[in-house]
């Protein structure tokens, strides 16, 4: 079962009394959540309108689980009152299923410090990074993402990168009770479209990037950037950090109605600016400037420039936070490693491997080009697409690979229900030259990249990242990047 707090109690007339919304009859709530598998005794069960389903469908099954009330649209409402059952009307059902939960679990967002990170990449290195600032200044931290939902280094049960709202808020109200003092999570754009966060106000909202990604949700970039953007309005953040090193971001920068503190690596004109890069034995020193001032140069045990960025965007959110320059500075040195992120894999005593999750042109251009400033021999990149995701991308990130590695080997991803050598042909029709080989087993093109590589060399194995699993037609398999470089290394 997902996480939940403990002694909930409230009724459904005081739900509706709060929200002025209609009710009928009246039930004692001890939790809420949308999900007829994850109905406990005394929940509101949530029934909107889907992709494929309406909630209400499985009513049967939410009862049986020990639902005692229904929350609903207009459909939703008439099945359930049919059948005798308390009801609450949703008028606009998703940012009402959001304010439903907020209620039930007695608004626990409004008892926390809360900071939202969207972006298409590095979203999951900004929140880990500000997470192991606040570790380390002693703060009780709640962490949600694509890594997972922690408190400080203790995961709890969640789903999905930004979860649903009956989920999030549920997390809210559980780290409330654990004496949490600040939460860290991504919001991904599909939330902030479907009304996921609605009704939380982030004290500190991050913008990282914008490239091609979702498109198969959004349609087009203006979409996606339109539902990033609903991030960094007053309804929804206090105070913003803004990477200005594309041009969504200047534009995100100068139209934001909140204040807005902004990063660049790239020299623009930005408040915070990173400079002087240098990457060497897994670190990277740069200097920084605030306002035009000089600054105590940075350090950080990461490489590449990016990661810069990244870094100096949880630096100025610490000092949103209440962290002096000083100890940010410190604590940059030993930040926690985040999982799957330009991970580097001892597999031999000659060359190394990494493991990353880019899954963008952007990303896996910004991968390869930090890696190819270690000055390798040769680039040995093994990469996929993952299936029933944006497929424009793909011939552009074989393309990327292609340019920036001396060999590809293109293999499967998680290809979910889609065809896989389709999705492996769509990547291959970007790549123009004869650097590139298709594997379509994932271990195998690994131990085929191994075998190819020789004295300082460099093996990357791009796309899945942190990921325990591969998804085959809705089943998922045990995969794991790093333990498969390890095994067919021979070191486990």
């Amino acid at each position: 079962m997902l996480s939940r707090p403990t002694g909930i109690s409230i009724t459904l007339s005081e739900v509706g009394e709060q929200m002025q919304r209609d009710t009928t009859l009246d039930a004692v709530l001890n939790g809420v959540t949308h999900d007829s598998e994850q109905v406990q005794a005394g929940d509101l069960f949530v029934a909107i309108a889907g992709l494929d389903h309406h909630g209400i469908q499985f009513l049967e099954q939410a009862l049986a689980n020990g639902a005692v009330a229904v929350a609903s649209d207009a459909e939703g409402v008439a099945v359930a009152r049919a059948s005798g059952i308390p009801t609450l009307l949703l008028e606009q059902p998703r940012s009402d299923m959001a304010l439903a939960a907020a209620i039930v679990y007695g608004h626990p967002q409004k008892k926390l410090k809360i900071v939202g990170v969207t972006g298409t990449n590095g979203k999951t290195t900004v929140t880990h990074i500000v997470k192991s600032f606040l570790q380390d200044a002693q703060r009780t931290v709640g962490m949600i993402g694509t890594l997972g939902s922690f408190i400080n280094d203790e995961p709890v049960p969640s789903r999905r990168t930004t979860p649903e709202a009956t989920e999030l808020f549920a997390l809210f109200a559980l780290m409330a009770q654990r004496n949490v003092d600040t939460v860290v999570m991504e919001v991904s754009s599909h939330a902030l479209e479907l009304g996921r966060v609605d009704h939380v106000m982030f004290d500190v909202a991050v913008f990282t990037n914008l490239t091609q990604d979702h498109l198969d949700f959004h349609g087009d970039m203006q979409s996606y950037f339109e539902a990033k953007s609903k991030l960094f309005t007053p309804e929804h953040c206090r105070t913003a950090v803004v990477c200005i090193d594309d041009a969504w971001g200047r534009t995100l920068a100068d139209q934001s109605l909140v204040p807005v503190q902004t990063v660049s690596r790239n020299g623009e004109a930005a408040n915070w600016v990173a400079s002087e890069c240098v990457s060497g034995s897994g670190r990277t020193t740069f200097a920084i400037t605030h306002d035009g001032n000089e600054l105590e140069s940075g350090t950080i045990n990461m490489l590449g420039d990016f990661n810069v960025v990244n870094a100096l965007e949880a630096m100025v959110v610490g000092r949103e936070l209440g962290l002096d320059y000083s100890t940010l500075l410190a604590s940059a040195e030993h930040i926690r490693p985040v999982p799957g992120r330009l991970e580097v894999v001892n597999v031999a005593s000659d060359f190394f491997s990494v493991v990353d999750y880019a899954h963008t042109p952007d990303a896996v251009e910004k991968v390869l080009t930090e890696l190819r400033k270690q000055s390798p021999k040769k680039i040995i990149t093994v990469i996929g697409c993952g299936g029933d995701r944006d497929a424009l991308k793909r011939p552009h990130m074989g393309r990327m690979a292609s340019e920036f590695s001396d060999i590809v080997i293109v293999t499967d991803d998680n290809p979910r229900t889609e065809v896989p050598s389709d999705i492996r042909a769509q990547v291959l029709a970007g790549i123009s030259g004869g650097n590139a080989l298709e594997i379509a087993d994932r271990r195998e093109a690994i131990r085929e990249a191994l075998s190819l590589a020789g004295s300082g060399d460099i093996v990357a194995v791009l796309g899945k990242g942190h990921e325990l699993g591969q998804e085959v037609h809705g089943v998922i398999y045990p995969f794991n990047d790093v333990e498969v470089l390890m095994q067919e290394a021979g070191h486990a």
